[in-house]
C-alpha cells in the first residue's frame, strides 16, 4: 500500500483533532435522577439533576418558597432552608435522601423525619412542610430498580430497593435500604414454587424448606453467622432481610487474588469453624457449606466472616442422621454420593464441606473437579486428590497434613470440629489474637468467651418444642 502524503496526513490529523474537541466541548446533558410535582404548593415540575437540592424561604435554595407559593399564614411556618433532597450522581441505583433542616418539621408520608435527620425517598412519596395534613410535594423516582417487581405491601412500605447482589437456583439477593433508618441490608427474595429437574419433578423451594431456613436464622445469635433482620412470608414466595456485608462472598475474594495467603486463609478457616462449632452446638448441620455461602464484612484483607444461607439445613438430634441428598457436588461429601442420599449421613458432611473450602482458598482451585481426568464424584467417592497447583509450594506442611485430615471417606475418622480447633496449625496466638479482635469476644479464657456460647447446647426454636419425629 502506497504510503499517504505527509500534507494530507497532517490535515487528516487536524480534521480529526477538531472534530474530537468539537465533541469535548459540548456540553454534558445532566442526568433527571428525580422530579418534584406541586401538590399543594403552587410551582411548576421541577426536575432534580443536581447532587443536593434545597428547598425554603431563602431565594438561595434551588426551589424557593415565597408569597406567590404560600400565604403569609403558612410561609411563616417555613424556614430559611426547610429541607434538602441529595443524590449520589454517580450512582444512580443509590437511595435519595432527604434530610430535615427545619424548625417546624418535614413529613413524608405522614412519618416526622426530625430537625437534622436523614431518611430514603422513594417513588410516589408525599412530602409535607410543617404539618402532616399540608401535603405540598411529590416525588418521582426517574432512577428507580424495575429488577424486583410486584413486591409485597411491607417491603414497598418499609425498604428502598437498589442493585442485585446475586443471584442462585433459589431466588435473588438485591441491596435494600430501610428508609427510615437509611440502613443497608441484603433482602433474598425465595420462590416457594417447585423446580424441574429432567423429567422428574421435585419441589426444591417448597414452603415447607424455604419456612425451614428461616426458623433456623431467625433464632442465631453468633459474630460469625449471618444475622436475619425481618422477615416477610407471602403465599407463593419468602422475603429474608439480612444483615448486608459488603465485603461480598468469599469465593471472589479467592477469585480476584488467585488464592490467599496462608495467614489470611487460616484467619478465615478459625472464624468458619468457630462458626460450625455454634451450629453444631445448635443441633444444626448446614449441609452446603462453599465460598459462595461465606460472606466478608468489607474490603480489607483482614476481615470479619459470616456464614451464610441456611437453605439446605435442618435441626437434627446428636444421633439423628440425614438421609436427603443435597448440597453442591464439588463440595459434597463422599458419604452422600455413594449412598445417593438414600443411606445415613451425619454432622461430619460439614467437617468435609470446611476441607474443601480450605484447599480452595489456599491454592485457588478445586481439590475434585471432571478436568483432572477422571469424573469428579468418583475423585470425591476415594478422596483422590493432589496439590498440583504452584501456590502449594508455600504452604506449610501443618496445613496440608489437616486437610489430609479433614478430607478423609470414612466419616468416622474425619475430625471433629473441636479436633480442627486444637490441630497444631489452628493453634496460632497470632491469628487467634486477630480472630478475637474482628469477632469482639475472647475464644478462650473468659467468663464470656465464645466457647461458652457454642457450647451452650439449648436448642433454638422459633416455635415451642414439639415432640420430634423419626428423622426420614
Amino acid at each position: 500500500m502506497a504510503n499517504k502524503d505527509p500534507d494530507t496526513q497532517t490535515a487528516t490529523q487536524t480534521q480529526h483533532s477538531g472534530l474530537w474537541s468539537q465533541i469535548e466541548s459540548q456540553p454534558v446533558e445532566p442526568v433527571i435522577w428525580g422530579r418534584l410535582y406541586g401538590k399543594n404548593l403552587k410551582i411548576k415540575t421541577l426536575d432534580l439533576c443536581n447532587e443536593i437540592f434545597n428547598v425554603g424561604r431563602n431565594e438561595s435554595n434551588h426551589l424557593r418558597i415565597g408569597e406567590d407559593c404560600l400565604s403569609d399564614r403558612l410561609l411563616s411556618r417555613i424556614s430559611k432552608v426547610h429541607f434538602s433532597i441529595r443524590k449520589d450522581t454517580n450512582d444512580l441505583q443509590s437511595p435519595t435522601y432527604i434530610m430535615d433542616k427545619s424548625r417546624n418539621g418535614t413529613f413524608v408520608n405522614g412519618y416526622l423525619i426530625g430537625t437534622g435527620k436523614e431518611m430514603i425517598l422513594k417513588n410516589d412519596d408525599i412530602i409535607a412542610l410543617s404539618h402532616p395534613n399540608y401535603k405540598a410535594l411529590l416525588f418521582k423516582d426517574q432512577c428507580s430498580s424495575n429488577e424486583l417487581k410486584d413486591l409485597p405491601k411491607a417491603i414497598n412500605d418499609t425498604y428502598y430497593v437498589s442493585r442485585k447482589l446475586g443471584s442462585g437456583a433459589c431466588g435473588e439477593v438485591h441491596l435494600v435500604y430501610d428508609t427510615k433508618s437509611c440502613k443497608p441490608y441484603a433482602i433474598k427474595y425465595v420462590k416457594k414454587n417447585a423446580l424441574t429437574e429432567g423429567s422428574k419433578r421435585r419441589v426444591l423451594n417448597d414452603p415447607q424448606r424455604v419456612m425451614n431456613e428461616v426458623n433456623i436464622m431467625k433464632n442465631l445469635e453468633h459474630p460469625c453467622v449471618i444475622k436475619m433482620h425481618d422477615i416477610v412470608n407471602t403465599p407463593d414466595s419468602v422475603y429474608m432481610v439480612l444483615e448486608y456485608m459488603k465485603g461480598g462472598e468469599l469465593l471472589t475474594r479467592i477469585t480476584d487474588n488467585e488464592f490467599l495467603s496462608e495467614k489470611n486463609a487460616k484467619l478465615f478457616f478459625l472464624q468458619m469453624c468457630h462458626a460450625v462449632k455454634y451450629l453444631h452446638a445448635k443441633g444444626i448441620t448446614h449441609r452446603d457449606l462453599k465460598p459462595d455461602n461465606i460472606l466478608l464484612r468489607d474490603s480489607n484483607e483482614e476481615t470479619l466472616l459470616k456464614v451464610s444461607d441456611f437453605g439446605l439445613s435442618k435441626f437434627v438430634q446428636k444421633d439423628s442422621v440425614m438421609r436427603t441428598l443435597c448440597g453442591t457436588p464439588l463440595y459434597v461429601a463422599p458419604e452422600v454420593l455413594m449412598t445417593g442420599g438414600r443411606g445415613s449421613y451425619t454432622r461430619k458432611v460439614d467437617i468435609w464441606g470446611l476441607g474443601v473450602v480450605l484447599f480452595t482458598m489456599l491454592s485457588g482451585t478445586l481439590p475434585f473437579s471432571d478436568d483432572y481426568g477422571s469424573p469428579a464424584v468418583e475423585q470425591i467417592k476415594r478422596a483422590k486428590f493432589t496439590f498440583r497447583h504452584r501456590s502449594w509450594k508455600s504452604v506449610s506442611s501443618q496445613a496440608k497434613k489437616l486437610i489430609y485430615d479433614i478430607l478423609t471417606v470414612d466419616p468416622n475418622n474425619r475430625p471433629s470440629i473441636d479436633d480442627i480447633l486444637s490441630s497444631t496449625w489452628m493453634r496460632d496466638p497470632e491469628v487467634i489474637q486477630k480472630a478475637e479482635r474482628l469477632m469482639n469476644i475472647k475464644l478462650t479464657g473468659s467468663k464470656k468467651s465464645l466457647s461458652d456460647v457454642e457450647n451452650n447446647n439449648d436448642r433454638v426454636f422459633a416455635e415451642p418444642p414439639k415432640k420430634r419425629q423419626r428423622t426420614k
